[in-house]
């Protein structure tokens, strides 16, 4: 029984902007999606005798079940997509990640899970079906496949390589102990509240004006349900950063701090 080891790497947002909703009520967005390899789970993976069967031990911080369900969702949808049996497998997922944080935890492990099993197939699966299946996962999962700084468009899910050069800053990621319920900041969210701009052409203008115009249209709704998580936005720019934002819907946030020489 081979094994196969990984690891799956946090991520964070620089900027949140939504430009509109879709019919299907579906919010229109743009965020620039950066690993954070500073912080990650570990996957293990053990092919076992037989198909299509999925077993899984997790360690580390404790999470809820839908962590869990991440990786069988992965596991069936893949092989629905594919239409042939996949190998049976153990996996053991150790937790680094604070779950509803906005740090991509789970999408994470499907898409490290999708990329041990590209391995372990013959022949492998496309990057494309990976994509296709990691989107039906979850909207972050297809920008954790490519494992590089992405332009993430629409519902998140249509990627533009982005080049970004970080090497100058130390980015300070603070995770409250306050679990923020994605659905629910996203349904609270006002059309009044939406930034409307792309932030293509902000990010290139550099971290000197990211403060005043790159937003997380989000900390709207989360700052109001959760105080605590303003209070720490503006203890990191106290602190010295240049740029301070939180992660996704929240409750992580970031502060971007220029290296000292």
């Amino acid at each position: 029984m081979k094994t196969y080891y990984t690891t799956s790497p946090a991520k964070i947002n620089l900027g949140l902007h939504i430009l509109g909703r879709w019919p299907d009520g579906y919010h229109i967005l743009e965020t620039l999606l950066v690993p954070y390899p500073y912080l990650y789970d570990e996957l293990e993976v053990r092919v076992l005798s037989g198909y299509d069967r999925i077993e899984i031990g997790i360690t580390g911080i404790e999470i809820p079940d839908v962590e869990e369900n991440y990786l069988e969702t992965t596991y069936r949808l893949l092989r629905e997509k594919l239409g042939k049996p996949l190998p049976a497998l153990s996996v053991h997922l150790h937790k680094r990640i604070p779950v509803s944080a906005g740090l991509g935890g789970g999408s994470s492990n499907s898409a490290s899970l999708m990329r041990l099993l590209r391995e372990i197939l013959d022949p492998p699966p496309s990057l494309e079906i990976l994509h296709q299946v990691g989107a039906q996962v979850g909207s972050d999962v297809p920008f954790f496949l490519y494992g590089t700084p992405m332009l993430a468009r629409g519902t998140g899910t249509d990627l533009m390589p982005f080049s970004i050069d970080l090497s100058d800053y130390e980015i300070i990621v603070l995770t409250p102990p306050v679990p923020c319920s994605t659905k629910h900041v996203y349904r609270s969210l006002r059309p009044s509240q939406w930034s409307h701009t792309p932030i293509e052409p902000i990010l290139r203008q550099g971290p000197a004006v990211w403060s005043e115009h790159l937003h997380n249209d989000l900390e709207h709704v989360s700052f109001h349900l959760y105080p605590t998580l303003l209070y720490l936005k503006k203890s990191l720019y106290n602190a010295g950063a240049i740029y301070a934002s939180m992660n996704g819907s929240g409750s992580s946030l970031y502060g971007l701090f220029k290296r000292r020489t």
